[in-house]
């Protein structure tokens, strides 16, 4: 069985090959299998539409062709502009790069395109994308930029302890919290965060309730008790003990107001509108939420501000369907074996599992089992 004329979208965060592996290189798929991902897309007779027409599609103002795909870029790295804009420019393949303005570089000059990308140009494609170069593509009419919250964060939210920062765990909220001002370069620049940081319990910034803020007095003991000489368990056992100390003097930190939960979910959504509308001269209208975070209020605030369709959701992109939240689909996985092969039958399957062929959407709920 088939759907009613389905748009598969397909997303994506990095295209690029890495020859030193790091903490977020999971994120990059090869230039190769994205090229050859394209061609057989290309060959096939598959149409790339933009969030507009994607819009009017399921809204039943304009049908979009049988084959029609869409292409999203989540985060804004760097080579989304210089790998991708060339092939999908050959291709003429638009795509739409959904994007967080704390990652958002300053820069006057665009960074050259790069057919390979090797440690000797990392400074040309690994890290995020400039103001020079969001603009260049948003007037290009190749490349839609849409909303990716502000922050895309994570936050406390309660003074539970669930680990120590020993300087080789992965925890990039400390690093962007600790340091907002930076964060749009710590892919490539270290960022300063104390070896001891305790980790409290931590949620997406909008998928959580209210958000928890740790005493900084609660912080600075816990870092001055910090004892490189032990081991992780008796570092965490002593860092328990101050913060039942603190707890029990009803000290150990603050829970977010309701006006300041308010306020940060304003920026999280509507200030994102406003300060990348004033970057591109553009409308932005449709927003993708980080990691899927979301809740019943948020989603209720992306109608209040405005918002045509957001993501998550459920239901197939189908044709006049008067969808909210658009489904989309990894274009692929980090299969251990075979990797370019099998992503190739991967992204097959997708096809056929956005068009709703029930027995593939069969075997994806069996394999996530």
């Amino acid at each position: 069985m088939k759907s009613n004329n389905s748009v598969i979208i397909f997303y994506y965060h990095s295209i690029a090959n890495h020859e030193i592996s790091n903490n977020w290189s999971f994120l990059s798929i090869s230039i190769e299998l994205f090229k050859k991902q394209i061609s057989y897309l290309s060959k096939e007779g598959y149409y790339a539409c933009n969030w507009k027409e994607l819009d009017d599609h399921l809204n039943g103002i304009k049908q979009l062709p049988k084959k029609t795909v869409m292409f999203h870029f989540d985060d804004g790295f760097l080579d989304n502009w210089s790998v991708v804009f060339p092939i999908m420019q050959k291709a003429g393949f638009k795509y739409s790069i959904v994007i967080t303005p704390e990652f958002i570089q300053k820069g006057a000059e665009k960074r050259p395109f790069v057919k390979d990308t090797k440690l000797s140009n990392q400074k040309d494609w690994w890290g995020y994308l400039n103001e020079a170069e969001i603009r260049y593509m948003a007037e290009s009419g190749l490349v839609d930029f849409q909303a990716h919250g502000y922050t895309h964060t994570w936050y406390e939210i309660s003074d539970e302890l669930l680990d120590i920062y020993d300087g080789t765990n992965f925890y990039p909220h400390l690093h962007w919290n600790q340091n907002t001002e930076k964060k749009a370069y710590w892919l490539t620049e270290e960022l300063s965060l104390k070896v001891g940081y305790p980790v409290f319990q931590y949620k997406k910034s909008l998928e959580m309730d209210k958000r928890f803020f740790p005493n900084p007095e609660l912080i600075k003991e816990l870092l001055n008790s910090f004892d490189r000489t032990k081991t992780k368990e008796d570092n965490l056992a002593t860092y328990k003990n101050i913060i039942t100390s603190y707890k029990k003097r009803g000290e150990s930190g603050q829970v977010e107001t309701d006006l300041e939960k308010t306020e940060r979910l304003k920026k999280e959504l509507y200030q994102t509108r406003i300060d990348l509308e004033k970057l591109i001269g553009k409308p932005v209208e449709y927003v993708v939420f980080p990691g899927g975070g979301n809740s019943t209020e948020v989603i209720d605030l992306c109608k209040e501000y405005g918002y045509k369709l957001i993501s998550k959701g459920a239901q197939l992109n189908e044709f006049n369907s008067k969808i909210y939240q658009v489904n989309r689909f990894s274009a692929s996985y980090n299969f251990p074996i075979l990797n370019e092969r099998l992503n190739m039958i991967f992204l097959q399957l997708q096809l056929l599992r956005g068009a709703g062929n029930i027995w593939v959407n069969r075997l994806f709920k069996i394999l996530r089992k």
